[in-house]
């Protein structure tokens, strides 16, 4: 039994919802409502966001949304919602996906919610800092046997693990000191991020007994910044892929969420019998997903 996207609900800056926190909250709102979902009845709550307001790392951030949408504040009888955050840069929503789905599987919860969000911490204060700010949230439940996902793979390569850094540091600024946010990416990093990406792309495809010919779709983390350039090098990629760097030039944890609405608003995702979900993040980590439709 697999387990099935139930809806969706993405969020960017508006005139009164400027912050991580704020897109989450307004994603996993429109989320619950797209799906008509009682909050009460969510089990887990993730937030993969890396990129958070004021660097807050302390209580998880998925407490702060937990208590904004109401889902089982006050702990009653045998229902209750855990809410905990798990960073794996542009794999996190993805990664989040398959810790939902073990829960899901064992029977524990019924219902899951991943969230995730970046945003630049503190404005003026970080240097190199260029993700577009975004939020999305995805709502998981369990699926019919043989649909949903149905198996995951994730891999490291730690040879390019210093090629994207992202550090505080004590600085001067504009004549200003303090702690800067300071970001870099070198040149090879995309490019080694999308050799790995398909290197592992082919082992899941032996584990799961397919060839890339019965890839319909496949939803791709849309950083960092030129992965989906170079894999769109490889034949017969770049009509699958879904892009949404049209829109949001540098989406980073939330760009699996912006991919999986466009490719489901637009009917791509329902047509297709097999999707692939393939993220990369900093390490350089890779993670997989296959998810079948039902037909």
């Amino acid at each position: 039994m697999g387990t099935k996207i139930d809806a969706v609900g993405l969020s960017t800056p508006g005139f009164f919802r400027r912050g991580s926190i704020d897109m989450e909250i307004k994603a996993a709102k429109d989320c619950l409502k797209s799906a008509q979902l009682d909050q009460n009845l969510l089990g887990i709550i993730i937030n993969s966001g890396i990129y958070r307001d004021r660097h807050v790392a302390e209580p998880a951030i998925a407490t702060f949304i937990q208590r904004a949408i109401g889902a089982n504040e006050v702990v009653t009888g045998d229902r209750s919602s855990f809410s905990f955050d798990l960073t794996n840069g542009g794999c996190g929503m993805l990664t989040g996906m398959m810790v939902v789905d073990g829960f899901l599987q064992s029977g524990t919860i019924d219902h899951g919610m991943v969230v995730t969000a970046d945003t630049d911490p503190v404005p003026g204060e970080s240097l190199g800092y260029g993700f577009t700010p975004a939020a999305a949230a995805v709502l998981l439940s369990r699926g019919e046997d043989g649909a949903g996902f149905l198996h995951f793979k994730a891999e490291t390569e730690a040879r390019f693990i210093d090629d994207l850094q992202s550090k505080l540091e004590w600085r001067q600024h504009k004549r200003k000191m303090g702690n800067f946010l300071v970001m870099s990416q070198a040149e090879r990093y995309a490019g080694a991020c999308a050799q790995f990406a398909l290197e592992n792309l082919d082992a899941f495809l032996k584990e799961t007994s397919l060839k890339m010919k019965d890839i319909d779709l496949i939803i791709p983390s849309q950083s960092p910044t030129g992965f989906l350039g170079e894999l769109k090098k490889k034949k017969g990629m770049e009509e699958k892929l879904v892009d949404v760097t049209d829109k949001l030039e540098n989406v980073h944890t939330a760009g699996v969420g912006f991919a999986l609405e466009r490719s489901m608003s637009s009917g791509r995702f329902a047509a297709a019998k097999n999707c692939l979900f393939l993220t990369v993040g900093a390490g350089i980590t890779v993670s997989l997903a296959l998810y079948r439709n039902p037909q």
